[in-house]
């Protein structure tokens, strides 16, 4: 039993790190800083990129407008709300 914790400890300390987009994450902080919320992820469709996003968010602070739905062309429906 002892091994199996000593595996599973060892398993974690050499996991690689995951790679951070510092771009995404300043992009993000304007965001923030310019309309007051971050970018709901949560409503965007899986099949749009991170690199769609990041260019919706510069294109958003760039004209001072908070429509990155319409930006990204994504619509929501409040019919079927999940």
């Amino acid at each position: 039993m002892q091994m199996r914790i000593q595996d599973f400890m060892n398993e974690i300390i050499e996991t690689p790190e995951v790679d951070v987009d510092e771009e995404y994450l300043s992009l993000e902080k304007q965001y923030l800083q310019e309309f007051g919320h971050i970018v709901p992820r949560e409503m965007l469709p899986s099949s749009i990129t991170e690199a769609e996003i990041k260019n919706a968010m510069k294109k958003c602070i760039e004209l001072r407008n908070d429509n990155i739905f319409e930006v990204l062309d994504v619509s929501l429906n409040k019919e079927y709300l999940y």
